[in-house]
């Protein structure tokens, strides 16, 4: 068998940096800003060995609202929550620490098109309310949130493609674009349980498949909760997609009747 050329190779190690890369690529802000400490308190760190994995947000005292794909391998004895938070990386006297009840995906939840992509993890105990731990307002189920409605998207994940992590919690803005123009960029995929925004000015800014889990919050309310984004994070050309929590009120409250 003939050498191989030095420029295949080259290639070769070149397709694999980037497979590794897209493997790699999760639960980040791009372009953002260190938000106010304690500024939104129904954020939500969902932890593994005291990493943070996942985003969410309190929707009750006990229940916490994250993306069904952060749980495929994951088991409830294996997660811990931590809630009143600024940094994850530090001990704060705001924070508030739980194990986990019970985790439960949407049973329609399909892990290859992210479809009903939304969980709940039921804490342990209830969490106590103060300055840093409040829920957030959820939408009336079905409603709809309106293009170029300006929302705000947080989290504690990587700044940059290579794993830069933040030290404390960031957030950047963001707005709703249309489904139709949405679909336009993911050939078809998105559906009305799918809500899609971007950065308002073009600027490289929003999520790379995370901060998973974290809440698009639009007029103080959690209308979607972080599902998929581009290969590259905060592409404008590919809107990043939320699951669109009106969609799944009922739903919601069902399970927490029920567990």
């Amino acid at each position: 068998m003939g050498r191989q050329s030095p420029f295949l190779l080259q290639i070769g190690v070149f397709i694999l940096f980037f497979i590794l890369q897209a493997a790699t690529m999760r639960d980040r802000i791009i372009g953002g800003r260190e938000a106010k400490p304690h500024s939104r308190p129904y954020m939500a760190s969902i932890q593994f060995k005291g990493k943070n994995i996942c985003g969410g947000a309190l929707v009750n005292r006990i229940w916490v609202m994250s993306a069904a794909h952060c749980f495929d391998n994951l088991r409830p004895e294996s997660m811990q929550v931590v809630l009143g938070a600024h940094s994850v990386t530090a001990q704060e006297p705001s924070q508030q620490n739980f194990t986990v009840q019970a985790s439960i995906s949407h049973p329609n939840y399909n892990m290859e098109t992210l479809e009903n992509d939304i969980h709940l993890l039921k804490l342990n105990k209830a969490a106590l309310v103060n300055d840093f731990v409040r829920k957030i307002s959820l939408p009336k189920q079905g409603e709809d949130v309106t293009p170029r409605r300006k929302c705000i998207i947080a989290g504690w994940g990587d700044t940059t493609d290579f794993e830069t992590h933040p030290k404390a919690l960031m957030e950047t803005n963001t707005e709703v674009v249309s489904r139709a123009s949405c679909n336009s960029s993911w050939t078809g995929s998105i559906s009305q349980h799918m809500v899609c925004a971007t950065s308002p000015d073009n600027v490289k800014r929003g999520f790379c498949s995370g901060d998973s889990g974290a809440p698009l919050v639009c007029m103080n309310r959690a209308v979607g909760v972080v599902s998929f984004s581009s290969f590259r994070c905060a592409n404008p050309r590919f809107p990043d997609v939320y699951t669109r929590v009106s969609e799944f009120i009922s739903w919601m409250e069902d399970v927490m009747r029920s567990f």
